[in-house]
Parts: C-alpha cells; structure tokens; sequence
C-alpha cells in the first residue's frame, strides 16, 4: 500500500456520495454514516437484500443480531 492510499485508509473523512464530512474518531464516522447513508427500514432492506448478493455489513450484525 503506497502512502497516499494508506493516509487514505485511515481517514475519518466521510466519502460516502461526496458527503466529505470530517470525524475526530473511526468510531464517529461509522455512526455518520449508519445514521445518514445507510438505510434501516425494513422495507428497503427487504428490497435490497432481493437485489443484491447475500452479505450484510459487520456493522448491521452486530447492531441487530445477538448470538
């Protein structure tokens, strides 16, 4: 991984459709975009899940699945 891909990786910068909102944590910026670019009503989950191949963000596991 070059430099410049790596500074990149480790970014807390939002660039999710252009949103480009800065974050002082990784932690924040998960909760940025659960809250805002991913969408949890059930309906379009269902919808999503008929178009898309069968995985589920870790994120979405661990916030709505207890073992």
């Amino acid at each position: 991984m070059t430099g410049i891909a790596a500074a990149s990786f480790f970014s807390n910068s939002c660039r999710f459709g252009g949103c480009g909102l800065q974050f002082e944590s990784l932690a924040e910026l998960i909760v940025h975009i659960e809250d805002n670019h991913i969408d949890t009503d059930p309906r379009v989950l269902e919808k999503q899940e008929q178009q898309q191949p069968t995985y589920l963000a870790l994120s979405y596991i661990n916030r709505h699945l207890h073992f």
